[in-house]
């Protein structure tokens, strides 16, 4: 699976995350957002949000730096926690063949959390 990054948008997450691969986390399936997994890789950024969003579309990358999350969202979604709303930065979007990702992703619910490995794709 690939992941085009928003750096256009997000230079500085996107940075952070370029920065911080390979990155071998734990995905989880989120408890407050809805339709979302998400991860905690070690990002060196500051805490500011780029161009902040809350609603989390299929396919999109999620960040919120200060935290040091990645989520990603395989159906309708909202960045949330106890507190209610919250704001994150578009990291990026998955592209091509996205289906079996998102897929696994919602089986996630019921089958638990899954480790991932993130790396740089192969220049072509």
């Amino acid at each position: 699976m690939k992941a085009e990054l928003n750096e256009a948008g997000a230079p500085r997450a996107t940075a952070a995350l370029w920065g911080a691969l390979p990155i071998e986390a734990q995905l989880e399936h989120t408890k407050w957002l809805g339709w979302a997994c998400g991860f905690r890789p070690a990002l060196a950024a500051g805490s500011e949000l780029e161009r902040p969003v809350c609603s989390i579309y299929p396919g999109i990358l999620l960040a919120r730096p200060g935290r040091g999350e990645v989520l990603i969202s395989y159906g309708a979604a909202e960045y949330r926690s106890v507190r209610g709303v919250e704001y994150g930065t578009r990291l990026g979007r998955l592209v091509g063949n996205r289906d079996a990702l998102l897929a696994v992703l919602a089986r996630m619910h019921d089958e638990g959390d899954k480790r991932i490995v993130i790396r740089r794709a192969a220049a072509a």
